[in-house]
């Protein structure tokens, strides 16, 4: 079993943190009982052919090279909304963090392929409904602090684009700014509407009373 153990150590590339971990926990129970229960054999043995054998290494080095710049694109979409999210957590800090990290092909299909993500990676990809210059308002249902700080006055998109950091729909985010401020907000497209400048024309003068912009 030692052989073995240390064979793992050399070759586990593959291997998640947990799985070391294992591997090592179970090296020293059996130095220092020298049997291991079966329970734990089997999961040894679980991990020598989903990890160590030669077919999972060739399986590997295949995914490897199938690991192109779409791939990665995506891995990097997911990677940003899941550090918000809060999953996925450490593999998605190595994929922001380390351009050449390579995920595995399960822990790429599973936080890249699921509901959640499918979702981001859609918002991200749509055209923006409101194209830069447009005139929006905020919505009765978005947040009160972003109406606030629109002052009810209507907004010009300043740009839309960026990370997606909400699996809701409409949630490609956006910068905006209300007439007569000189403060953007940040919103997504489900909080705005299409709007209008609200243009009254006085009586006493032959000008308009909305706010310059």
């Amino acid at each position: 079993m030692l052989k073995r153990f240390e064979s793992a150590n050399r070759n586990g590339s593959l291997l998640s943190q947990w799985e070391k971990g294992f591997i090592e926990s179970l090296t020293e129970q059996f130095n220092k009982r020298g049997r291991l229960s079966p329970k734990q054999i089997e999961i040894f043995e679980r991990i020598e052919t989903q990890k160590l054998s030669k077919t999972a290494q060739e399986a590997s080095q295949k995914w490897a090279a199938s690991y192109d710049d779409e791939k990665r694109r995506i891995a990097l979409i997911c990677a940003k909304y899941y550090l918000t999210a809060g999953y996925f957590t450490a593999l998605a800090m190595n994929i922001v963090e380390d351009a050449s990290f390579v995920p595995s092909e399960k822990a790429w299909k599973k936080m890249c392929q699921n509901k959640y993500a499918l979702k981001v990676v859609a918002a991200y990809d749509a055209a923006p409904k409101y194209a830069v210059g447009s005139v929006v308002r905020f919505r009765a249902t978005a947040d009160w602090v972003m109406k606030i700080k629109a002052n009810d006055m209507p907004c010009v998109v300043i740009s839309s684009g960026g990370y997606v950091l909400n699996a809701a729909k409409g949630a490609k985010p956006y910068k905006v700014l209300p007439y007569g401020s000189v403060q953007m907000i940040e919103c997504e497209e489900r909080h705005i509407k299409k709007g209008k400048k609200n243009l009254k024309k006085t009586k006493k003068t032959d000008t308009y009373d909305d706010v310059p912009f």
